[in-house]
């Protein structure tokens, strides 16, 4: 209760926070997503999207596995509901960040329709910025906090697929397909950045083991990862805790 009352007492206005997304939100954040969605925009030009058609799968889908399945799939001529079942279930891995975001700012935000944007407006960059914002601030300033930094990203994702989309003629593949995977690198940054050892030592020996495990398993050597370096970084320094 004093913890929740000192973190009160030192968190920042809603004007305060406010001004200190926006200028996060223009920074590294939205910098990343760009070039990440010009490499998506050339992809959706490459499997015969429309630029509008590229446009709305950004902004109405915004998860990357996602829109790459979908674009996957259109170009090898899928059906509707096998593309609906694909991008649901390369999008599934949300429902878990969206439950907790949506739950840490449930007393800020009474609206159903608003906590829903709230989740719509999340991804993998800004989850965790949303998430570090409600540690450090009361709840309605950590709101107006997300708000600018979900928004300009979301907006320069968009702005980002249509560059890509409108540049892909002189974008050569190897590019298009670096630029799709700098979401996941700026990611892993982001989680080491908290300095949390057992962190760190999961996002390396993900790095180290994925390569060769993908290759061998191409279908299933993200998960396989995922679970063997976290399970390493948890028998190696998490067993101590």
């Amino acid at each position: 209760m004093s913890e929740r009352k000192t973190e009160s007492e030192h968190s920042p206005n809603r004007k305060q926070a406010f001004r200190e997304g926006v200028r996060h939100g223009l920074a590294v954040p939205s910098i990343v997503v760009f070039a990440t969605m010009l490499g998506y925009g050339s992809l959706a030009h490459a499997n015969g999207f429309s630029a509008f058609e590229a446009l709305l799968s950004t902004a109405l889908i915004w998860a990357m596995p996602g829109q790459v399945a979908m674009a996957d799939l259109r170009a090898s001529g899928a059906d509707l509901f096998v593309t609906l079942l694909a991008v649901s279930m390369a999008s599934v891995r949300f429902f878990p960040m969206a439950t907790i975001l949506v739950g840490t700012f449930r007393d800020a935000v009474k609206h159903p329709l608003k906590r829903i944007f709230i989740a719509h407006l999340m991804s993998a960059s800004t989850w965790p910025m949303g998430m570090a914002a409600a540690q450090r601030m009361n709840r309605e300033s950590a709101l107006a906090y997300y708000w600018p930094v979900a928004g300009l990203c979301i907006t320069m994702g968009c702005i980002g697929t249509l560059a890509g989309y409108w540049l892909s003629a002189d974008m050569p593949a190897i590019i298009r397909l670096t630029l799709v995977f700098l979401n996941v690198v700026f990611l892993s940054l982001l989680f080491a950045l908290n300095r949390d050892r057992l962190v760190i030592l999961a996002v390396c020996a993900g790095a180290v083991i994925g390569p060769p495990l993908h290759s061998i398993e191409p279908n299933y050597g993200v998960i396989l990862t995922g679970l063997i370096g976290g399970t390493l970084a948890y028998i190696v320094l998490g067993r101590r805790r």
